[in-house]
């Protein structure tokens, strides 16, 4: 669907992730997403450049004439600035108030968020290599690893599937034993989806 068949606040309605300080990954990923299906997201990337403000004429040079494509581009801009502030806890808008497109705000979010500190990926490093399965359903102790990784394959950290099945097994109570044993001796790699 074009940019143009759609009206950019319907969209507020897809993007049900606000920002916070701890879901950084899973925001974007449905923002971006939202907006790449509608051609949008160019905008925040910077793809999309503003066209020029006044028009230019053979004769007379520039003239004071602002361009239809220039006010176009700002109106839609200022519509996913909007869009995109629609989607921030007031913690995380307080990263971006002053941006004046919507390129510049998303620049300064992921700056804020996506560029975890040293400290930090080593504590996902360490909670990553020592989670453990607990109380919790099998299901919920792989998606808090999953989401682990995400956080770290976030910040440019590479973890296989395999590092993720390994250090799941690893994590698993004593009456898993039967199944870590049939998964390390396998000649070939399990596949997350076969996990």
């Amino acid at each position: 669907m074009a940019a143009n068949c759609v009206k950019i606040e319907g969209l507020l309605g897809m993007i049900t992730v606000k920002l916070q300080d701890d879901n950084f990954t899973k925001w974007s990923y449905q923002f971006q997403y939202v907006l790449r299906g509608y051609d949008l997201f160019e905008f925040f990337t910077g793809e999309s450049q503003c066209p020029p403000k006044y028009s230019v004429s053979t004769e007379t040079g520039i003239t004071r004439e602002i361009t239809v494509e220039y006010k176009e581009w700002v109106k839609k801009d200022l519509a996913l600035l909007s869009l995109l502030i629609a989607t921030l806890s007031d913690e995380a808008m307080d990263h971006i108030v002053g941006c004046k497109t919507s390129h510049e705000a998303r620049d300064c979010l992921r700056e804020r968020f996506a560029s975890i500190s040293v400290v930090r990926v080593n504590q996902l490093k360490s909670e990553f290599h020592t989670i453990q399965k607990g109380a919790d359903l099998v299901d919920k102790y792989l998606l808090k690893l999953k989401g682990i990784r995400d956080q770290l394959v976030s910040v440019g950290e590479k973890i296989t599937d395999n590092d993720l099945i390994i250090d799941a097994i690893f994590g698993l109570p004593p009456e898993f034993e039967v199944i870590k044993t049939v998964i390390l001796a396998r000649d070939s790699c399990i596949s997350l989806k076969d996990f």
